[in-house]
């Protein structure tokens, strides 16, 4: 577990582990959004930057374990890939 008494940008990020459940996956892109979203220095306004970046994170991790086959019609099919 993080040490949550050390600055956001001190932590050490979160490991992506792609053997998950949709449910599980959602609740990780959330979590990872909010991280990033710290990291940033908690700006108003933008929480579309995060949650994206969060995504296109689980994503690419999504791809590098093989669990997925990246799709000529990225990043269209992106979320659908990631939830579905």
């Amino acid at each position: 577990m993080p040490d949550e008494s050390r600055p956001p940008d001190k932590q050490q990020p979160l490991e992506l582990i792609p053997d998950f459940s949709y449910e599980s996956r959602h609740e990780f892109v959330t979590k990872l959004a909010y991280k990033l979203w710290e990291q940033r220095g908690r700006p108003l306004g933008s929480p579309d930057v995060d949650w994206f970046a969060a995504e296109q994170a689980v994503y690419a991790s999504l791809i590098a374990s093989g669990m997925i086959t990246p799709s000529p019609n990225d990043p269209q099919n992106m979320r659908e890939k990631i939830y579905g």
